[in-house]
């Protein structure tokens, strides 16, 4: 089932999916942290964002091993993993989901149905893609999606980044990402608009249906 448009914060019947285009990472980590807070106080919805990050920026995670980013200064944050880039030609996707299933708390559960998400969508784009032996989601021996997650009490935040363009990948050579060489970094060779639309339905397909907002609901005094 394809989500379905709303204009009004009134409309709020379902989980709701906004495309927020381009945001500074620091105003989008800012926003990240209030929609968790109100998640958690059940304010809110759960609440899946789609953006890109403009200027690039490289991040680290709670496991970060300086040697794979020499002469860098990255920003740290919750998430898990090592360092990677963001910039143009990568969607990113932050789900703000509560993810407890029948009362209980299942991190693991939780990232595969993610990864399944990521996976069928590929598939409706016509990528055979898969998970490998190191994390993210790959095509053709090419990581063309990096995941790092966080969990708050029971609400993700952070997410997975879906490179898909090649304009992307020089940002991944100045760093060893994940620990990887950067050139076994890859993409999917699709617009933003497409990708969006297939993992919108893939997520749908997994958590139900969702409802579409207008950015300036979510980032009002942000």
């Amino acid at each position: 089932m394809s989500p379905q448009k709303v204009d009004t914060v009134s409309s709020y019947t379902t989980r709701l999916l906004v495309d927020l285009d381009t945001i500074e990472y620091n105003k989008c980590l800012d926003l990240q942290h209030l929609l968790v807070n109100r998640r958690k106080a059940g304010i809110i919805p759960d609440i899946l964002l789609f953006l890109e990050h403009s200027p690039g920026v490289y991040t680290i995670g709670r496991k970060a091993n300086p040697a794979n980013f020499p002469d860098l200064d990255p920003v740290k944050i919750e998430r898990g993993g090592d360092i990677t880039y963001h910039g143009e030609g990568q969607l990113v996707v932050y789900p703000i989901f509560d993810i407890r299933s029948s009362g209980k708390l299942d991190v693991r559960r939780f990232v595969q149905r993610i990864e399944s998400v990521a996976i069928s969508a590929l598939e409706h784009l016509g990528y055979q893609a898969g998970i490998g032996d190191e994390p993210g989601i790959w095509v053709a021996k090419k990581k063309i999606a990096s995941i790092g997650m966080a969990i708050d009490g029971f609400v993700s935040y952070h997410g997975i980044a879906f490179n898909y363009s090649p304009n992307v990948l020089k940002g991944f050579m100045r760093i060893r990402p994940c620990g990887l060489d950067p050139v076994s970094m890859g993409y999917v060779e699709t617009s933003r608009n497409a990708l969006i639309k297939a993992l919108s339905d893939a997520f749908s397909e997994e958590f139900g249906c969702f409802s579409i907002v207008e950015r300036e609901i979510i980032l009002p005094g942000l």
